[in-house]
């Protein structure tokens, strides 16, 4: 059944079923980029769309798509729920692939813990699974490391089902490559784009006072080896540096900023670490304005968005020397050694009182931010490689 309509595609539309199942509030990034491609799916005509919606997502955009709700658009309690919904929504979503006869179906966030008979192109951005390091195997504890194997081995299970992926670097593509031994042409690159909301953004600079702020945000994961921040402190402080302020966006109620507020009392550094909790796109470029530097600490990833906001808000930028960094920053960075706090303490030293250095940063951010700067270019990388995946041109 499907072969014989993928054979008919040059006369009629593609239809595509955009799979954002299992996309989460909590994922942050991933929510953001799901959140742009399905509203971006409304203008582009030239396939026929549908979606599986995790309701998370539908939350916030469901108004938009009220209009084909139950015919293209159908919402499903967020996924995986093994000890919930799962098993009723498995049975869902394989009729409803058998009646919208997708010829592709994009997985934004994956794997999504379903199987489909139609050809899948798996969105895939998970660095545990596909660049993991030593520094961030070893800064988790025993049973985490456990769980980690048995999380990892269950999503390497899951990617070679599919045959088709899109990732946001090359660092991760060499990784997908590795363990499902695809070939290259099955793996498309499409890097991250900075928001189209910060482009309306006021990025001058705001409220410098006495104080050295440095931005550190990001998700409360371990990975992002935010506990480095009072060690960094420390050292700065070694070098009789001691008016710098660190500010992080964690859950109030966090365990990692708890372990940094302990840290800082131990340091007697109290008030050096300023958490304003989750922030809204709005709120969070003015935390940008009022600082002057940014600090990636990140033991592993594959694309921070992070990056490209510090380069739109001119800050100078100190991060781990790892590939996945050095492949977006180039040399527009200072990196530093990984768990290292004196030497990313030394990185910021050398920024602080060196002004020709802080401008040449600025300039080669602003050259680097080209790359990532547009939305249309982006989709419509996606949307070519779909299409060349319904039509076997890979």
């Amino acid at each position: 059944m499907y072969e014989d309509r993928s054979q008919n595609l040059q006369g009629s539309k593609i239809r595509i079923l955009v799979n954002t199942i299992s996309t989460k509030k909590i994922t942050g990034g991933a929510f953001q980029i799901s959140y742009n491609f399905l509203l971006k799916t409304l203008e582009k005509t030239d396939m026929d769309w549908y979606y599986f919606t995790s309701k998370d997502l539908d939350e916030v955009v469901g108004e938009q798509f009220k209009a084909i709700k139950g015919t293209k658009y159908f919402v499903f309690p967020t996924q995986p729920d093994f000890l919930g919904s799962y098993r009723s929504v498995k049975k869902q979503v394989k009729e409803l692939e058998c009646y919208i006869q997708p010829v592709v179906v994009y997985s934004l966030t994956a794997p999504s813990y379903f199987r489909f008979k139609s050809t899948e192109v798996m969105r895939f951005t998970n660095p545990w699974v596909t660049h993991p390091n030593r520094y961030s195997w070893n800064i988790l504890p025993f049973k985490d490391k456990i769980r980690y194997y048995i999380y990892i081995y269950i999503q390497k299970r899951m990617m070679r089902h599919a045959h088709y992926f899109i990732t946001q670097t090359e660092t991760c593509a060499e990784g997908i490559i590795h363990v499902t031994n695809e070939p290259k042409s099955h793996v498309k690159v499409v890097n991250n784009v900075l928001p189209a909301v910060f482009k309306n953004m006021d990025n001058s600079a705001i409220n410098r006072d006495e104080w050295i702020n440095i931005a550190c945000v990001g998700a409360p994961t371990i990975h992002k080896n935010f506990d480095i921040i009072p060690d960094v402190l420390k050292e700065l402080n070694r070098m009789d540096v001691n008016n710098v302020r660190f500010h992080v966006t964690l859950p109030f109620d966090d365990k990692i900023l708890k372990k940094i507020d302990r840290k800082l009392c131990k340091y007697n550094l109290a008030g050096r670490l300023i958490n304003h909790g989750k922030l809204s796109q709005n709120e969070l470029g003015k935390l940008y304005r009022s600082c002057q530097f940014c600090f990636l600490p990140t033991l592993l990833e594959v694309f921070s968005a992070s990056i490209l906001e510090a380069m739109y808000y001119h800050l100078p930028i100190v991060a781990t020397d790892f590939p996945f960094n050095t492949e977006v920053l180039r040399d527009a960075c200072l990196y530093y050694q990984p768990t290292n706090a004196k030497s990313a303490a030394e990185q910021f030293y050398k920024l602080f009182y060196n002004i020709s250095l802080q401008k040449e940063l600025v300039d080669k951010m602003s050259k680097q931010l080209l790359f990532y700067d547009d939305y249309d270019s982006h989709f419509e990388k996606i949307e070519d490689f779909l299409k060349n995946v319904a039509l076997g041109n890979l």
